[in-house]
Parts: structure tokens; C-alpha cells; sequence
């Protein structure tokens, strides 16, 4: 495979990276949002039920921002040539595969073009 090739592959893989954690990072603040409205306006809850909606939402919420900005820096650097991105890219797409369909497709992706010889010739300025 062609640098240009590779070259294309490699920003192509960080934007999927920036796209798909940016998904989670919208999610996160999707469930902080729902579960502080509902914590917050529900009039028939007890105080102490409506601070556990409040706490359930920023837990979760905090877990999934937890999973989804690694994704966005990685993708950064991905795009930006950063060397350190194609370690964390790998391992990334790898703990992605499990994730069904969008995580399993990016980390396909990760693992064929790790695979392919030169890869890491995209990364040289």
C-alpha cells in the first residue's frame, strides 16, 4: 500500500475515532441532563429519591464521558500526526471490538491498518 494510501487510512481512522467517542461524549451528557431533569422536576419523588436520580445521572454520565473522550483525543492526535496516537489507537480499537456494531467496525479498521506493512510511515512528518 501506497504513503498516500496510508496516509488517507490514517486521518480517516482518527476522524471515525473522533466521530464515534464524540457519539458517547453526547450520550453522557444526554443521561446527565435526563437524569438531573427528572431528579430535579419530579414532584411526587421524595427529596432523597430525586438526589439519587441527580446521582445515578452524573455516574453514568461521568462513566460513559470516561469511555468517550479518550476516543476524541486519540482521534486528535490521529489526525495531527501525534506519534503517541498510534499506540493508543491500537489498544483502543481493541477494547472497542466487543462493542457491537460501531466499536467492533473501528476496531477492525485499528487492527487492519496497524497490519498493513509501512503503517508506520503515516506517522512520519
Amino acid at each position: 500500500m501506497g504513503a498516500q494510501h496510508l496516509e488517507q487510512h490514517r486521518r480517516i481512522l482518527g476522524i471515525l475515532f473522533i466521530v464515534i467517542n464524540a457519539v458517547t461524549l453526547l450520550l453522557s451528557a444526554g443521561v446527565l441532563v435526563f437524569f438531573g431533569a427528572v431528579g430535579g422536576l419530579a414532584p411526587d419523588v421524595e427529596p432523597e429519591g430525586r438526589a439519587a436520580l441527580v446521582i445515578i445521572g452524573v455516574v453514568a454520565g461521568g462513566c460513559l464521558a470516561l469511555l468517550g473522550l479518550p476516543g476524541v483525543i486519540t482521534g486528535l492526535g490521529l489526525v495531527n500526526r501525534k506519534p503517541w496516537s498510534r499506540t493508543v489507537a491500537l489498544v483502543l480499537g481493541i477494547l472497542a471490538l466487543p462493542n457491537v456494531p460501531l466499536g467492533t467496525a473501528l476496531g477492525v479498521y485499528a487492527l487492519w491498518f496497524y497490519l498493513q506493512p509501512g503503517s508506520d510511515q503515516a506517522f512520519d512528518r
